[in-house]
Order: C-alpha cells, then sequence, then structure tokens
C-alpha cells in the first residue's frame, strides 16, 4: 500500500483551501457537490465518483415516511452532509445521526457535518453526543489527520476531542483514590463517599458552579503542609451550607444541596492519594462525560459484587437504542404534527407531566440520557414558537419544563444510588450549557426521594410514562449460588410463574409492563436469554400475550468488552400499536421491517419476498445448460461419438463433451458427447458436416416435423376459437433450424468462452444431500439438468458452496418431487453477494476453497464419487471435508459481516431488502475486482 507523504497532502489542501475561498460563497444547494468533489481530490482521489463515493444518497427513514438524502456517502468509512456557509451545525446533529442510524447495511464509520469552513466529525460508535474533532477550514492542511479516513489508503483518524477517553483516563485516577482509601483501613462507604465528593467538585469548579477552582487550590494547599483533614471537609461543609459562603478561605462557594455532601466524613488523605487526586484535578472534567460515575461505579465495587448482583456498564450507543425508540421518536413525531403555537406550547405543558422511571438504574446512565434528549426535545418546541413569533428563543432563561424529579430510579446498591443522584444532579448544568438557556442550577435538586436504594423485585415502583434500563442479568444456575438460597427462594414464592431456566433479567420485564399505563412504553437492555424458551415465555411472550407491541428490537449483539456475553435490545409499547415495526439484525446493521415481531426477536418473514438484484441480472453469468430436444439424435455415446469421427473427422468442432448433473455427481469420466452446430445457414451446414447431416436428418428432422405438425393443428383449433389468440409457434421455429440443440445457449457459451473452466451444479439435487458445486473445463457443455455460473475463481465457489448459500437454496427453489431444484429465477437472481468485504477476507475464502477442490479430486481420482464424498457427510466421524467446509462457512461469515448469533436466511433476507434500492453501487456476484481469489486449476475434463 503507496502511504501519500504529508508534505503533499498539506499542499493539495492548502489548494483546496485557496479554491474554496476565491471560488465559492458557501451555497448549499450550488456549491457542495463542487466543494466535496475538490475535498476528494485533495485528499489524492480522481474525484468523488473515482473514489467509489455517491452523491445525494438514498437514505430510506425508519418510520417509511419517504426518503432522506445524504449530500455524499462513502461507505463503510464516512458520511458527509453539507449546510450553508455559517450555518450552526450543532442544530444539525439529529439529522446526522438519523442518516447514520439508516445507512445500513455496513454504516459508514464516521459522520462529518461541514458548512464549507468547519468539519465536525463524530463517530457515533464510541461518542454519542459530542464531535469527536472540530477543524476550521484554514487548519484543515495542518490537522488533515482528523479527516485522514478521507485518504485513499485506510489511515486511522487523530481526533483532538475523544471525551470517552478523557473519561476514561479520569476515571481510573479517581477509582485508584478509592482502592487506595480502602486498602488502608477507611471504611468502604466512607472512602466511597469521598471519592464521589471530590469527583463533585472538580466538576464543578471547571463547569462554574465552584469559584476560582477551589478544590483544586485546597490540594495544593494540603500538599504544601496545609491540613487536608480541614481543607477538604471544611469545603465539603461549605457546599452544604445554605447560601453563599460570605467571607473566609472558600467566600462565594454556593449552596449545593442535593444529598451528596448532607453526610459528610472528614478523611485524611494520604500523600500519594492528594497526589493521585492533584493529577485527576489537572483534567478538563467539563469535557468529562457522565458515564465517568458508572465507570467509577464499576471500577470501585469488587468483581465478586459486580457479578452477583449484574451489575454491568451500558454504553452511551447501546443506551441511545433503548432511549431513541420510546422516548425521543415518538416526541419528535409530536413535533412534527404540532401546526401552531397552542399546539406547541401544549406540548411544553406535557413535558412538564412526563415520566420516566429505571427500575435498575445503576449509576444513572440511562436517566442522564433520556433527561439530555429530553432537554434537546424541549429546546427544539421553544425554538420553533420563537421563529413562528419572529422573535428570540422562547421561554429562555424560564422555568424548564423538563424537571429532574421525574426521572426516577431504583437500585438495589445504596452506592450505585448516590451517583445516579450526582449523574442527574449534574444533568441539568451540563444540557443548559450545551443549549445556552440559561438556566438555574443551584441549589442541586434533592433527589432522595426520587432516586432510591431498593429491591425493585420487593418494593412498589412509582406511576411512569416510559420505563428503560439495563435490568441485571444473572445465569438461573449462578443465582443460588450469587444471591443466596433465601433470596431465591423469596423470589420463587413471590414469582411462582417465573423459574425453570429464566435469567434474573426475565423478572423485570413482565413487572415493567404491568406497570405501564395503556400508551406507555418500555425498553430495556438485558441477555438474549429473554429469546429463548424459558427465558422468552417469562418475560417477552408474557409482554406479547398482554397487550404488548415490540416495535423496535435488535436481536442480537456482542456485550462490550465481553465476547462470550450476548445482549439483546427490545423496545415495547402497551396496548398501542406502533408502525414501522423494525427488527435489527447482524449487531445492529441490518435492518427487517416486519408487520409483528415475536418474542423469540426471530425474524417472522417469508423469503419469497425476496426479490431480484439488478447487479445479479446483469452482466448474466448464471445459466441452464443446452436443451438438445431430441436427445437421441444430439447426444452420443463414446461408440457413437468414435463412429462418427471416424467417418467425418472434420465435425470434431461441432462434437462437444456433454455433462449432466447426474452424471457431475455419480460418475468419474466424462462419456457423453453433444452434436452441436453454431451456424444457422443449411447449405453452410451440408458443405462443412455432410455425414453429421445426414445423421441428424435420419434422427432429428422426423421428430422435429411431427412436433410442428401437432403444433400447427392446435394454432388452427385455438385460433378458430378465438382470432385474438395469440399460440406458442416455438417447434415451428426449431423445425426451421432442425439440425441445431433445441436450446443452443447463445449467452451462455459467450460467456464460458473467455474462460477455462466454469462452476456447475446439478439443477436438481437430493433432499438428503447439500448442493455440490464443481469445476468444469470450459470445453465440456452442460446439460439442461446442470446450471452453471461464468466463474474461475475459488471465491466464488466458497460462496457458493457456503452454508449462507444453501440456506438460500433450501429457502426458494422449487422442488422436482420434493428434491431442490436450482435455477437462476428462484435462487440466483436474489442472492446477495458479500459488499464490503477487505480482499484478505476474498483470499481466505478462495485458500479453503482451493483445499475443498484439491481434496476433492483426491478422492475422484481414486474412484470415490462427488455423490459418495458428500453422503459420507452426514454420517458421525472425523472428516477433513467436513472440517474443510466448517472453516469455509466462517470465512463466507466473515465477508458478509453477519453474525452467527443470527438466523442466516435472516440476514440474507435483510440484505437483499436493503440492496433493492440501494442508492451506491452493489457488490455482483463473483470475484471480479478482487486479487488472490484463484489459487486452483482443478477441473472436471
Amino acid at each position: 500500500m503507496t502511504i501519500t507523504p504529508p508534505q503533499d497532502i498539506r499542499a493539495s489542501l492548502a489548494d483546496f483551501v485557496r479554491f474554496r475561498r476565491e471560488h465559492l460563497t458557501g451555497d448549499e444547494k450550488g456549491e457542495a457537490q463542487v466543494f466535496l468533489d475538490r475535498l476528494f481530490r485533495a485528499f489524492g482521489h480522481g474525484g468523488i465518483h473515482e473514489a467509489g463515493a455517491s452523491l445525494e444518497t438514498r437514505i430510506k427513514k425508519r418510520d417509511s415516511k419517504g426518503t432522506a438524502f445524504a449530500d455524499l456517502m462513502w461507505k463503510p468509512r464516512c458520511l458527509i452532509e453539507m449546510k450553508k456557509a455559517r450555518a450552526d451545525l450543532s442544530r444539525h446533529y439529529r439529522q446526522a445521526f438519523d442518516y447514520w442510524v439508516d445507512a445500513v447495511p455496513h454504516r459508514p464509520r464516521y459522520v462529518t457535518l461541514c458548512n464549507f469552513d468547519e468539519f465536525w466529525v463524530y463517530d457515533f460508535d464510541n461518542q454519542m453526543d459530542a464531535p469527536v474533532d472540530c477543524v476550521l477550514l484554514d487548519q484543515l492542511p495542518e490537522r488533515y489527520e482528523a479527516l485522514s479516513f478521507l485518504l485513499p489508503e485506510d489511515v486511522k483518524p487523530s481526533f483532538n476531542n475523544d471525551l470517552v477517553a478523557v473519561t476514561r483516563e479520569a476515571a481510573a485516577s479517581v477509582a485508584e483514590v478509592f482502592t487506595s482509601m480502602h486498602a488502608r483501613g477507611i471504611p468502604r462507604d466512607a472512602a466511597q463517599h469521598f471519592t464521589l465528593q471530590s469527583v463533585m467538585a472538580m466538576f464543578s469548579e471547571d463547569i462554574g458552579l465552584l469559584p476560582r477552582h477551589m478544590f483544586t487550590h485546597a490540594l495544593e494547599e494540603s500538599m504544601d503542609g496545609g491540613s487536608a483533614y480541614d481543607l477538604l471537609t471544611g469545603l465539603f461543609r461549605e457546599m452544604n451550607t445554605p447560601g453563599t459562603t460570605p467571607a473566609g478561605r472558600y467566600k462565594g462557594t454556593p449552596y449545593f444541596n442535593g444529598g451528596l455532601f448532607a453526610n459528610i466524613t472528614a478523611i485524611e488523605p494520604s500523600a500519594e492519594e492528594l497526589e493521585l487526586l492533584h493529577r485527576a484535578s489537572q483534567t478538563n472534567w467539563a469535557a468529562v462525560r457522565p458515564e465517568i460515575f458508572g465507570t467509577l461505579f464499576e471500577g470501585s465495587m469488587s468483581k465478586g459484587e459486580r457479578h452477583a448482583w449484574g451489575a454491568h456498564f451500558t454504553s452511551q450507543a447501546d443506551i441511545v437504542k433503548v432511549v431513541g425508540p420510546t422516548i425521543v421518536e415518538p416526541w419528535r413525531e409530536k413535533i412534527l404534527k404540532a401546526g401552531s403555537i397552542p399546539e406547541l406550547e401544549k406540548l411544553l405543558g406535557d413535558m412538564l407531566r412526563f415520566k420516566i422511571l429505571d427500575p435498575a438504574c445503576g449509576s444513572g446512565n440511562f436517566l442522564y440520557v433520556a433527561y439530555r434528549e429530553m432537554r434537546r426535545l424541549e429546546h427544539e418546541i421553544n425554538t420553533l414558537i420563537g421563529e413562528r413569533r419572529r422573535g428570540s428563543l422562547y421561554g429562555q432563561g424560564a422555568i424548564s419544563y423538563v424537571p429532574a424529579d421525574h426521572f426516577f430510579g431504583m437500585d438495589i446498591n445504596s452506592f450505585a444510588v448516590e451517583i445516579a443522584k450526582v449523574t442527574m444532579m449534574l444533568a441539568k448544568k451540563l444540557s443548559s450549557v450545551e443549549l445556552d438557556d440559561n438556566q438555574e442550577t443551584l441549589p442541586l435538586a434533592n433527589l432522595d426521594s426520587v432516586i432510591v436504594a431498593r429491591d425493585a423485585l420487593f418494593s412498589p415502583w412509582p406511576e411512569a410514562d416510559v420505563i428503560i434500563g439495563n435490568p441485571p442479568y444473572l445465569g438461573r444456575r449462578f443465582m443460588n449460588d450469587e444471591l443466596g438460597p433465601e433470596y431465591t427462594n423469596r423470589l420463587a414464592t413471590k414469582y411462582p410463574r417465573i423459574g425453570g431456566v429464566s435469567d434474573y433479567v426475565c423478572y423485570w420485564f413482565p413487572l415493567a409492563h404491568d406497570r405501564l399505563p395503556a400508551g406507555g412504553r418500555a425498553g430495556f437492555v438485558a441477555t438474549s436469554a429473554i429469546r429463548l424458551v424459558e427465558g422468552r415465555k417469562a418475560s417477552l411472550d408474557y409482554v406479547t400475550d398482554n397487550g404488548g407491541v415490540i416495535f423496535n428490537a435488535l436481536s442480537s449483539q456482542p456485550w462490550p468488552g465481553d465476547a462470550s456475553v450476548h445482549v439483546s435490545i427490545v423496545n415495547w409499547s402497551k396496548e398501542e400499536d406502533v408502525t414501522p415495526k423494525i427488527l435489527w439484525l447482524n449487531n445492529g446493521d441490518l435492518r427487517l421491517e416486519m408487520d409483528y415481531i415475536p418474542g423469540s426477536l426471530a425474524p417472522d418473514f417469508d423469503v419469497r419476498d425476496a426479490e431480484p438484484l439488478a447487479a445479479n441480472r446483469k452482466p448474466q453469468v448464471c445459466f441452464q445448460g443446452q436443451t438438445p430436444g431430441v436427445t437421441k439424435g444430439f447426444v452420443l455415446n463414446e461408440k457413437q461419438y468414435r463412429a462418427v469421427l471416424a467417418m467425418e473427422p472434420s465435425a470434431s468442432d461441432a462434437i462437444h463433451p456433454f455433462l449432466g448433473g447426474r452424471e457431475m455427481l455419480n460418475k468419474i469420466d466424462i462419456d457423453r458427447w453433444v452434436i452441436d452446430i453454431e451456424h444457422e445457414e443449411l447449405f453452410e451446414v451440408e458443405a462443412r458436416y455432410p455425414h453429421l447431416l445426414k445423421q441428424l436428418k435420419n434422427e432429428v428432422l422426423p421428430e422435429r416435423r411431427r412436433a410442428a405438425e401437432k403444433e400447427e393443428l392446435k394454432t388452427a383449433i385455438l385460433l378458430a376459437a378465438n382470432p385474438k389468440a395469440r399460440p406458442n409457434r416455438h417447434h415451428a421455429g426449431f423445425l426451421s433450424t432442425w439440425w441445431q440443440l433445441g436450446y443452443r445457449r447463445n449467452d451462455m457459451l459467450d460467456a464460458l468462452a473467455s474462460i477455462d473452466r466454469y462452476l456447475a451444479t446439478s439443477r436438481v439435487a437430493s433432499v438428503n444431500r447439500d448442493t455440490v458445486f464443481e469445476f468444469v473445463d470450459s470445453t465440456v457443455h452442460p446439460s439442461d439438468a446442470m446450471t452453471v455460473f461464468a466463474f474461475a475463481d475459488d471465491y466464488s465457489f466458497g460462496i457458493l458452496s457456503s452454508a449462507l448459500h444453501q440456506a438460500w437454496i433450501v429457502a426458494r427453489c422449487s422442488r422436482f418431487k420434493g428434491d431442490p431444484r436450482y435455477t437462476s429465477t428462484t435462487v440466483f437472481d436474489s442472492f446477495p453477494w458479500p459488499q464490503e468485504l477487505s480482499e484478505r477476507q476474498a483470499a481466505s475464502v478462495a485458500e479453503i476453497s482451493g483445499s475443498i477442490v484439491e481434496l476433492r479430486s483426491d478422492y475422484l481420482e481414486r474412484g470415490i464419487t462427488l455423490a459418495r464424498q458428500y453422503n459420507d457427510l452426514r454420517l458421525p466421524g472425523k472428516s477433513k471435508l467436513r472440517d474443510l467446509h466448517e472453516d469455509l462457512n466462517k470465512a463466507v461469515l466473515a465477508c458478509y459481516g453477519f453474525t452467527d448469533k443470527d438466523d442466516y436466511l435472516a440476514q440474507l433476507f435483510a440484505l437483499n431488502q436493503d440492496l433493492l434500492d440501494s442508492p451506491v453501487a452493489v457488490r455482483g456476484p463473483g470475484g471480479s475486482g478482487l486479487k488472490g481469489v484463484r489459487v486452483s486449476d482443478y477441473r472436471l475434463r
């Protein structure tokens, strides 16, 4: 791979910047495409289309209400959305995020908002609510590494605003303080609260709540010989004193309230702990995400305790997969429908009454994200009211219609509850900063009665319109050991219907559903046990059997950081239908719209609804073999073949080896030949092959005459009854060139003429054996009992021989006496091939395929037919051929980027649907354009 020298990139980008300044005004409609094409050229491409990107890319919206158009799509690298010059890019975050969610399959990794003078780069997989970098146009030549994903070569970008990394580092440093304190004998609760109070102080001094960096200065004084016992404890006490501190060391300290500082335990940190705290205070805590608290929570709990109560940290990306469908999308629909100021004002009143509950809230991350999204929705309504009144932002500085005390939480861990309270206390200030609406933040709301330390399985739940969260998960076989027999007996007594092998998480689903009001919504992240038999009965089947409608679900995905655990994400409504219903497959990268999503979260679809893909049809590569029509005249055995050549040696160029599907599977040698004359002029045929023509005249012409005469009689009767009828006259056509095969398949012969071998399979396979594909020499003509493919590469052999293609065959084929029959129209034309695969992945498939081809050829030389080789795979016992096919399936799965946790057919069907209206070029069948995909040369001769 050639790496473009940095100096060349900077020079090209400097020219690009000059071009924009001198020739573009920043008009979104008229100049965006010119700007983007020049940008791609500056990064080393011939242009947008030469790079493989597309403009004005159609994106099907999740609500099925039309199509959106992304300005530029370059899968799987990036999506770029352009706005006019000087546009406030922060107002277009939601549009960019929605485009990214809907851009499946193979979502672009990065999303960029651009207004001709700024580039805001998002990495939604890792950081949801802020760009990972913002680059000014004039900075681009020197800061190009933030957009290095636009280079021709695959170069990892370097970002300056990776807040997740900042958060992770800050969490680690603070957790180290707690660990040190607890290790030297300070009680766990006291160490936890001191650490959390310190975190709140560091946050507060960086976001403007605590003046003059008082906490940091107190640390520095302590490190210079002062008493941290007095200095830090004194600051915390002032933060809990009503009013503003009037004088002294902590003059100007406001009243924080909120419960966090209500109980202050004086602690003397060690020198090492002071150093750790001071190092942590140097972090810009305004940039730290509230997930810090969840990470801190995880870091300060013992591994055993986390496992016992199923405590796990949920990423913000997964939280949004719940908060979006249950909260954001229904509110946005209401906002879009509101046509007047009174209707918008009514929505604000509705917000004031809207309540959200997380019954297993942990450190409050779900509640925080829900609050932030509600505040954004509130801001959107206020903006619309202000625009319609032609004034400034309506309601700016007014009391928020999204009160923090309407976000309820419960958790069995008391320290988690304290963290959740602090998270929600900060939420108001952080949202006010983001939205610039001057909301009063201090004193902090006291959430002691709103977020509580209780066991949700044995306590009453507050009323709520929406219930969200990530309930704890723990396998049934671990519950007795981890939670204790007394607790599990209490569960069995109170919930006798839930038992068997149900996971601990299953208890939350019926409880949540029962407590939802009519029209309410719920969304949970849970282990995939909820879609299996016993777990499903206790959880999702209960929901669907009692008026629940699953309307948005992710079937299965790996849990971040724990490859052995897979989770499902389920959103449902109560007694209210929600359309469309979307099931996400393949770890969320494939979208399938359904009329009904069952509790199994398995697609309830008819694969017959799959449609032909244009890329599979043109150019045509799948054909049916030749049909003689009069077999006894055109098909020769070895004795007849030799006799003809003895009489007329020049006929050798019109007689070819002939292979049928049964022979390919059950024989070792080719022992039939076919007379295939390409010439359509009778005199020319008679001049070239007089003896051959005489034989055909005796064997074929009488049959063709009888069939044509019979057809003519039927035609006369049909036209007498209906003069407007259109009778079939194909036998008359056969008679006009009676020396030719009934269906010669000229298009097939043309396609095979340019390759030395082709792939073939029997059109009718055995119901008891997978469909077998084999390479055949191009001099061999296939009969119509064969389906052939104009592929000579081993990669194509691997895709067609894989379990994925086999599943498609079984589901889509027609049947002949119960056996599957492979045709282009029913199977091949609709089968989606891998789209975004690397050459390494394709080469891996080819290597394994080559090993299969070689192994099978060895068996053939020993007299073991293909049918026998594959029949033996049904028997138990060690088999190298079976092992190779298992390896092949894994390699093909990697090419698709599919998961083995979802049904292969479902993922293929979803891919077929997504490719039907694909705005970007669809990769068609075969290994064209891929390197290293031909490794073997074997073929049947």
